[in-house]
């Protein structure tokens, strides 16, 4: 909201972090943190905080050049009063829907870290470790990887599908 350099300095640590793909960066850095599922968890959250910043900022500004955002400056209002009670609520709606997807992105990154040994470990449950242990009984009992990934694919579509409903439904301009 206040701007100068050091939204200059997060915009670029943000760019050169988008710069890696997302699973990617979360593979390295749970690698670096080591197994566990508290581990895996930190790497998503932090690889996943860029996108929620640039949603952020890109809302905030497009808040903050509203006339009523001026109005409220004009009147004297201190800047905490005008990004509380004027630019906050204005930036919800966007961050709560790109929260929807990126919950569904999580639990795909989960899985994968798990699948690859990075996540939680067994005998604890994971999807990603269960498909991990089922892919040497595919001829077998195929329904050990149909579950799991049917599971899978199925928070993820449900998720993805509340995020569009509240895209939807929280954007005035759809109206």
């Amino acid at each position: 909201f206040a701007g100068g350099w050091v939204d200059a300095v997060i915009g670029r640590v943000v760019d050169a972090m988008l710069a890696c793909p997302f699973l990617i960066l979360a593979i390295a850095l749970a690698a670096f943190l080591g197994p566990s599922l508290t581990n895996a968890m930190i790497a998503i959250g932090v690889t996943a905080t860029p996108v929620f910043i640039r949603v952020s900022r890109a809302a905030t500004i497009d808040a903050a050049s509203n006339d009523y955002v001026e109005a409220a400056r004009a009147l004297g209002n201190p800047p905490w009063r005008v990004a509380v009670r004027h630019v906050l609520p204005n930036i919800v709606p966007p961050v709560l829907v790109q929260a929807t997807l990126a919950i569904a992105m999580a639990i795909i990154a989960e899985a994968s870290l798990s699948f690859l040994g990075l996540g939680q470990q067994p005998p604890e449950p994971s999807w990603g470790s269960m498909l991990n242990a089922a892919q040497r009984f595919l001829t077998q009992a195929p329904w050990l990887a149909i579950f799991p990934g049917a599971a899978i694919f199925l928070a993820v579509l449900a998720f993805n599908l509340v995020g569009d409903g509240l895209r939807d439904a929280l954007d005035p301009r759809r109206r």
